[in-house]
């Protein structure tokens, strides 16, 4: 039995009394004595309707035309028909935390591939589609009516994220399925709240497991020596014991599995955790030392056992001071000095730091910083006013200074500090190479006695690093991103994951940012040189088991039960009406020819 959408559209049967009365009230015709009736076209009585009643006649044209009235007023009403059975679309929300493989071959996504696989090919639902939910949800394949295709992108689901934001998450799959889709989440721990909607079912298969990891590990460079911190945490409910073992590794092939020899071992011992305890290990090496990889022993999450820390960047900036008064000289040269990485050289200088007896000319793509002391100059008290957002105003307090300056508000480039109206600090920026003016007269100043002197000259020396080529930082952790600043001129960098996977990318403003989505050492290859760095997974919230669980929440499964699905006819039976009025417009051609 076909169904109609919009029964409303039956009120155009009342056409069809309309079609009857036409048919029945016929002309009333009088009779008139002619001589001849050579002159009339036809001689036959016309029946077309009129105001006088006769019997009924039925001839063809009027059965056609009941019938058109018919078919259009059915596929107005939106006829459909029931074709067949149907399941609700289901979306499916994937867990890709690296939680998911602790328990290796019994690991909560070995388990949920196990139940997802006999859920996906039980035919109740189409379509069927898969979303990661990592730290922003994406979708897995494409939606399909079949169970061997969301089966196979399954293979896909590598469970590697840093977290997993679930119900950003869902609320995607809600948005992407429909109103009638429901969302399956497939996750290791319990949901954070009764489910009521009906529309979502909670699977987890976690278990809660103890796990000894690692939460955080740097490698600083300083004085001529490098820092190590490993920060290693018992994430269990009782006490444990593991063995930690420091070594070097190849530089040209930093992702290494093999072990190595004796003498590249750097630190080996066992380490005895109470429950929740974390412990800090830290020791020094040379500058200069091969990259560092830190082991534990095997447990539940191997994922959080294992460390790879790069040397840091330690190329200097090269400064060359052309300050002329003894006096200023010295007092930038013991800020410079308390910088790090500052070469002082007039070879290639990136930064050009000048009084008004500089003579050297301009450096081509260094940045300069020109001090000027001015004859007509007075002492400010204050208020003054600093642009936070400038990365040379990092940490200052100008509280209490006194700072020594002209007098004029006319001053160019953007003002950066300023004194009431009068500019002491300004920047102008020439894509991309600054020119700073300092307005300064020392012996009527006490800014060069305070701590403000130093900050000023180390977040100058640090700004100009952060503009340098090179990468930002060699080590970050899963899910970070990695920026790397190339020389000008360069249009691409060939990054090489830790899976061996070459991906080009372009470069926008001379940098390029690489999200860090595999454990291990990314290789950034461009026409100047190569560059390192290492994503570790340093994530303590992933890192504690002792929240897993396992079970199911929700119910939608009379929900999810098979329904009948409709199919329109509407076109069919226009079809059928525009056939009908063909013949319709053929016969009465036919005869009006024959006539």
């Amino acid at each position: 039995m076909p169904i109609f959408t919009l029964p409303l559209a039956f009120i155009g049967l009342l056409a069809v009394p309309a079609l009857i009365a036409i048919y029945w009230l016929r002309n009333r015709a009088r009779e008139h004595q002619v001589s001849s009736l050579l002159l009339w076209l036809d001689e036959r009585q016309k029946w077309e309707g009129g105001q006088r009643i006769h019997h009924l006649q039925t001839p063809l044209l009027f059965f056609l035309e009941l019938l058109l009235i018919l078919l259009l007023v059915m596929a107005a009403a939106g006829p459909k028909l029931r074709a067949g059975q149907s399941g609700s679309p289901l979306v499916v929300v994937l867990d890709d935390s690296f939680s998911m493989l602790a328990g290796n071959q019994e690991s909560a996504r070995t388990r949920a591939l196990a139940a997802l696989e006999g859920e996906l090919r039980s035919h109740r639902y189409e379509p069927l589609r898969l979303v990661i939910a990592g730290e922003t949800p994406q979708v897995l394949g494409e939606a399909s009516s079949q169970s061997g295709d969301a089966v196979k992108w399954l293979k896909d689901w590598k469970c590697a994220a840093h977290l997993a934001k679930l119900e950003e998450a869902v609320a995607f799959a809600l948005e992407l399925g429909g109103s009638r889709a429901r969302v399956l989440v497939v996750t290791d721990h319990a949901p954070p709240e009764e489910l009521h909607d009906g529309k979502i079912e909670w699977w987890a298969f976690g278990s809660p497991r103890p796990n000894v990891a690692f939460v955080n590990a740097t490698r600083t460079t300083r004085d001529n020596q490098e820092r190590v911190l490993l920060e290693l945490a018992n994430l269990s409910t009782s006490a444990g014991s593991t063995t930690l073992m420091v070594e070097s590794i190849n530089a040209s092939d930093p992702n290494q599995q093999q072990s190595v020899t004796g003498d590249q071992q750097i630190n080996s011992q066992s380490i005895s955790l109470a429950a929740g305890e974390t412990r800090r290990v830290v020791f020094t090496l040379k500058a200069g030392a091969p990259p560092l990889r830190a082991r534990l022993g095997s447990d539940a999450l191997d994922l959080d056992n294992l460390v790879v820390l790069m040397p840091e960047s330690n190329r200097p900036i090269r400064v060359d001071l052309r300050v002329g008064n003894k006096d200023l000289r010295a007092l930038l040269e013991k800020a410079l000095q308390s910088a790090q990485n500052v070469l002082m050289t007039g070879d290639k200088p990136e930064l050009v730091i000048g009084d008004e007896t500089d003579a050297g000319g301009e450096v081509p793509d260094a940045w300069t910083l020109r001090i000027v002391v001015e004859k007509d100059a007075s002492s400010f008290l204050g208020p003054f006013v600093i642009d936070r957002s400038h990365p040379l105003s990092e940490g200052l307090s100008l509280s209490g200074v006194v700072w020594g300056s002209g007098k004029g508000i006319q001053f160019p480039g953007m003002p950066i500090i300023t004194a009431g109206n009068v500019p002491l600090l300004t920047d102008v920026d020439r894509a991309g190479k600054h020119e700073l003016r300092l307005r300064l007269r020392p012996d009527l100043s006490t800014l060069q006695e305070t701590p403000n002197w130093p900050i000023l000259i180390w977040n100058l020396v640090a700004w100009r690093a952060l503009s340098a080529p090179g990468l930002r930082q060699a080590n970050v952790r899963l899910g970070s991103d990695a920026t790397l600043k190339v020389e000008p001129g360069v249009k691409s960098v060939t990054v090489i994951d830790p899976r061996r996977r070459t991906t080009p990318l372009p470069v926008y403003d001379n940098a390029v940012t690489v999200k860090a989505e595999t454990i291990g050492v990314y290789d950034l290859k461009t026409n100047e040189g190569q560059y390192l760095f290492a994503a570790n997974a340093l994530q303590r919230e992933e890192s504690d088991l002792t929240g897993a669980a396992s079970g199911r929440w929700g119910n939608w499964a009379s929900a999810a039960e098979l329904q009948w699905e409709y199919r329109s006819i509407t076109w069919l039976l226009l079809l059928l009406a525009m056939i009908v009025l063909a013949v319709h417009a053929w016969l009465v051609s036919r005869a009006r020819g024959a006539r």
